[in-house]
């Protein structure tokens, strides 16, 4: 019986301590989490791939211009040789056919052939296109990064201003018991009505309901985090910075007075990289009307044998070699590469068109962004004035009703003005914090491929 408990012990043991080294615990500030995101993050590390990608695609296109070298293997065992008739003539036996099979049991031949690209106005562009494409996948990966730096701040923003509003209604919830407990107590010696008993603990199912709610939503948002962040459902965050605090570090005057340039804007930047490639293309398709020369040398030797001997030294092997120059003329496509040309040239033309329309719309984005950011700052302001004053109500009422000097009904008002106080407080705070984040995207520069 003491060997099954130890057993059952050690099994529960086993489990607690797999099970903490499964869960870690990570503590961030808003900046952490952001450099840890852009390490872990799935579609960081995804854009990253194709960053990698691109360089090989550089490589290849590379390697096109550069001598090609293959070797070659063939061997041939001729289990039943051809026979051929030829005529007696030839022999001395006229009007007779004489069998003859030509060749031998084995044969084996060796090669290695070698080719250089001399000319070819399509490699030439092709590895110039291939370098632009590289660059613009790095400013899409770069573009990825400033996308999922926004994504992890605001997530960050959600986890904070819900664990604000669990904070007011715990805070709340705390004064309202005391206020239920004293009603009920001074209720059953005589001195307060059972409405007013009634009133507060309604107050109090009312607040516990809502605190359910919100400890859903910190769970909700902490998941969403951690998914930003690239981690797992069994690893658990503590967030390091406060709503207020980050406000504070918000640096109004910068990022109202620095100036917006759209060319400088990531979006523009891919943009202006994709219209390089689409030009790149234009002349890829013309390269179609030039020639292309090539040099290749061709390098063989064989050995035939009717017993297998191909390893000994005395066997002999005759070798031969070419040596040539192609070059390829285009003459006469029927207009399918003129198509083509005009094809590339017709989705040239489109990206323009979108230039143009990308240049309207940031700067219209930056001017409703600036504008959102200074009301946000604007109603922020009011809010956090309003939350102040409801609160310095709430708290006096409070007071007063422990005293005799309010009704139930006060405390209803007052509380319900103070919580909505609170909500708007907490909305205003992440949502100026959320226009901050909108406008430094917008502001962010591009880098330089």
């Amino acid at each position: 019986m003491r060997y099954i408990k130890h057993c059952i012990v050690f099994l529960v043991l086993i489990f607690f301590v797999s099970h903490a080294e499964a869960q870690h615990v990570y503590r961030f500030s808003i900046s952490e989490a952001i450099m840890y995101a852009m390490e872990n993050n799935y579609d960081v590390i995804y854009s990253e791939k194709s960053v990698e990608a691109a360089k090989q695609r550089v490589r290849e296109t590379t390697a096109i211009g550069l001598p090609q070298i293959d070797g070659s293997l063939d061997y041939k065992d001729n289990i039943a040789r051809p026979t051929s008739l030829i005529p007696g003539e030839f022999f001395g036996k006229p009007g007779e056919d004489i069998e003859i099979q030509f060749g031998t049991k084995y044969s084996m031949n060796a090669g290695l052939f070698a080719s250089q690209l001399l000319f070819s106005g399509k490699y030439i562009v092709g590895l110039k296109t291939a370098k632009i494409f590289l660059e613009k996948t790095n400013i899409d990966f770069f573009k990825n990064k400033v996308a999922v730096r926004q994504q992890v701040a605001n997530a960050y923003y959600n986890v904070l201003s819900t664990q604000e509003a669990l904070w007011v209604l715990d805070t709340t919830l705390r004064v309202t018991r005391k206020l239920a407990e004293e009603t009920r107590s001074t209720y059953e010696v005589g001195f307060a009505e059972d409405i007013d008993v009634d009133q507060l603990e309604l107050l109090v199912a009312d607040l516990e309901a809502s605190r359910i709610y919100f400890d859903n939503q910190l769970n909700i948002t902490h998941a969403f985090l951690k998914f930003y962040l690239g981690l797992t459902e069994q690893d658990s965050i503590i967030l390091t910075d406060s709503l207020n605090g980050l406000i504070q570090e918000m640096n109004q005057s910068t990022l109202t007075a620095e100036p917006f340039d759209y060319r400088q804007n990531v979006d523009y930047a891919s943009l202006a990289k994709q219209k390089e490639v689409n030009y790149m293309q234009v002349k890829l398709e013309k390269t179609e009307y030039l020639p292309t020369l090539m040099a290749n040398i061709n390098v063989q030797t064989n050995a035939q044998r009717n017993s297998w001997d191909f390893f000994d030294s005395k066997g002999r092997w005759y070798a031969s070699s070419v040596f040539g120059v192609s070059l390829q003329l285009p003459i006469w496509s029927s207009g399918q590469r003129k198509a083509k040309v005009e094809q590339a040239k017709i989705v040239f033309d489109q990206i323009n068109i979108r230039e143009r329309q990308l240049i309207t719309s940031l700067n219209l984005q930056y001017q409703t962004a600036r504008n959102e950011y200074l009301n946000a700052y604007a109603v922020y302001k009011n809010k956090e004035k309003a939350r102040k004053v409801a609160e310095k109500i709430f708290m006096k009422t409070s007071v007063k009703f422990g005293e005799g000097m309010a009704s139930s009904l006060d405390i209803l008002n007052t509380q319900t003005q103070y919580l909505n106080a609170e909500r708007d407080y907490i909305n205003a705070a992440a949502g100026l914090l959320k226009a901050g984040e909108d406008l430094k995207m917008l502001l962010t520069k591009s880098i330089t491929p």
